[in-house]
């Protein structure tokens, strides 16, 4: 396998930095357009339906939505990973738009397929969301995660990520009561 970035981050310099790490050969990451609404449909309603518990929205609510909607959704950044020209995993950002908080964008719709957890494809995603936002004068990454899902809060922590907060029972669903983790990565220009 080749050599790839892979991502961690550096809390003296307030950034991600690469690390050596190999991933199979031919994985790509790229923002997605209103043209790729398929590929977005496609790998959006792969995570919904593989991992109810992980996210606040669910299947059923997107399922049915209009190529219209689906677009409307793709106004915000949406980045994909490809593997072998295959969806793979996925990071979407939400640019707050209010004057005084500009500077503050969200990670939303984080998901890599389980067979490719572990590879470096979320540290890869999470690199290019960031810049991406940095790009755009955001100075601080947020995210909610739901408390239960230790990976994924180990995956953040390790890439800077602190918990600034904790909102009891902010997930109900599946018959269960979860608390929303808060956590905030701060990035310099």
């Amino acid at each position: 396998m080749p050599r790839v970035a892979r991502w961690r981050f550096q809390p003296d310099l307030g950034t991600l930095v690469e690390a050596d790490v190999s991933i199979e050969e031919g994985a790509v990451i790229r923002r997605l357009s209103v043209e790729d609404v398929d590929v977005f449909r496609q790998i959006r309603l792969e995570a919904l339906s593989h991992e109810p518990l992980s996210f606040a929205s669910v299947f059923d609510d997107w399922v049915h939505l209009s190529d219209r909607e689906w677009r409307q959704h793709l106004d915000q950044p949406v980045f994909v990973a490809f593997l072998r020209g295959q969806p793979v995993g996925m990071m979407g950002l939400r640019f707050q738009r209010a004057r005084k908080m500009v500077h503050r964008a969200t990670l939303v719709s984080v998901y890599v397929r389980k067979g490719e957890r572990g590879t470096g494809i979320a540290a890869n995603l999470l690199h290019d969301v960031t810049e991406h936002a940095r790009n755009h004068g955001v100075l601080q990454l947020e995210l909610s995660v739901n408390a239960e899902n230790s990976a994924a809060i180990r995956f953040y922590q390790r890439c800077g990520f602190v918990e600034v907060g904790r909102i009891p029972n902010g997930f109900l669903g599946h018959g269960m009561e979860n608390d929303e983790l808060i956590m905030v990565l701060r990035l310099k220009r």
